[in-house]
């Protein structure tokens, strides 16, 4: 294993660091993105600088550990692995320019960004190759809009106001609707924010002032908390009404009438989760080309023998052909790596910003 030197271009503002796994190949010699050339290699897109950095360090060097894990299998005999880190936060002219990194060194699979509004924008750009494979680190808001509906009901909500960011799935509003009507509720405002979420949100603030609903939710916002400081400004932020903020609540004070939702597995479970999928499908797939290894992802996550280490299923998948990898940070996955089944941490709190343990409870994705 060689650990190569983390290295911060002039006047660029990600961060590139390179951790190989050689495993029977003695030289760490790149090919073309999406050439079979016996090296797999894995980048990922994480907040390694700035305010939410403590996350995505923690899971950089969790994947590091993991790929010691894959490095002692050595069964992909004359395939390495070599994983590759770029840092990201929420500035999406620096989140291109990540991708642009990842995609020169020779990326096969990108796991990554952790948020929604990164995600729509990096698969476009992946998709521009033609060849890598993307593991999105944020479940689709279909099926946490779905969560959520069912979320607001229990709480004994039929009044809602649904708050979207730009980049948000646009069936999100659809599904609230559906879910509501089925249980006698109502979406009495469906308000979309504009691409920057910059500048006030005046006319969007009055529009959910004037629904009376009794609970608000916040669905993939790239900084909830100036919209949660814009509800309270208004009169109808959390003092008022149940807010639910989903995703980017890393930023959000701590206030009696919110409710914090993500997801319950850490950060670092979610990218080892995807580790070890890619690896096991490279082991499956025995080559490094990624249509060959996007076509072996179903192998691994939905056969019926469980297993819940690359080891242990590695050894699994050479004896029955396919696994299901029990995931830390998901119950189940997609035939093509897509995660299902998430379960969610939704946290109330008391007057003094402490957590509220009857009210917090964990809720799944469906």
């Amino acid at each position: 294993m060689r650990l190569y030197p983390a290295s911060v271009s002039a006047g660029r503002a990600w961060l590139i660091l390179t951790l190989a796994a050689c495993l029977g190949v003695s030289a760490c010699s790149p090919g073309p993105v999406g050439d079979a050339d016996g090296e797999l290699v894995i980048g990922t897109l994480l907040p390694l600088t700035g305010d939410s950095s403590e996350p995505g360090l923690a899971a950089r060097d969790a994947v590091n550990a993991q790929i010691v894990e894959i490095a002692a299998a050595t069964e992909f005999d004359d395939t390495q692995v070599r994983l590759v880190h770029a840092d990201v936060r929420t500035d999406g002219k620096l989140l291109a320019a990540a991708v642009e990194e990842l995609i020169a060194n020779n990326v096969d699979v990108v796991i990554g960004p952790p948020t929604h509004g990164q995600n729509s924008a990096v698969g476009q750009q992946l998709a521009a190759t033609g060849t890598v494979i993307h593991l999105p680190l944020a479940e689709s808001t279909s099926s946490q809009a779905r969560m959520m509906a069912d979320a607001v009901l229990a709480d004994g909500h039929t009044a809602l106001a649904l708050v979207t960011g730009s980049s948000t799935a646009t069936d999100a509003a659809a599904i609230f609707t559906e879910r509501l009507s089925e249980n006698g509720g109502s979406l009495l405002a469906d308000v979309e924010l504009g691409t920057t979420e910059e500048g006030r949100f005046d006319p969007e603030v009055a529009q959910i002032a004037a629904a009376p609903s009794t609970a608000i939710v916040l669905l993939g916002l790239a900084d909830p908390q100036r919209f949660v400081d814009a509800l309270t400004e208004a009169g109808v932020g959390p003092g008022t009404r149940t807010v639910y903020v989903v995703g980017n609540t890393h930023s959000v004070s701590p206030t009696p009438g919110l409710r914090l939702v993500e997801p319950a597995g850490s950060l670092a479970d979610q990218v080892v989760d995807r580790l070890v999928i890619a690896s096991l499908a490279s082991a499956a797939a025995g080559t490094d080309d990624p249509s060959t290894v996007a076509a072996q992802l179903s192998s691994v996550v939905a056969g019926e023998t469980a297993c819940a280490s690359f080891a242990n299923c590695l050894k699994e998948l050479r004896e029955n052909q396919t696994v299901a990898f029990s995931a830390t940070a998901a119950n189940a996955f997609t035939s093509d790596g897509q995660p299902t089944q998430v379960p969610y941490r939704l946290v109330a709190f008391t007057p003094d910003g402490q957590v509220n343990e009857e009210l917090t409870r964990i809720i799944t994705s469906s």
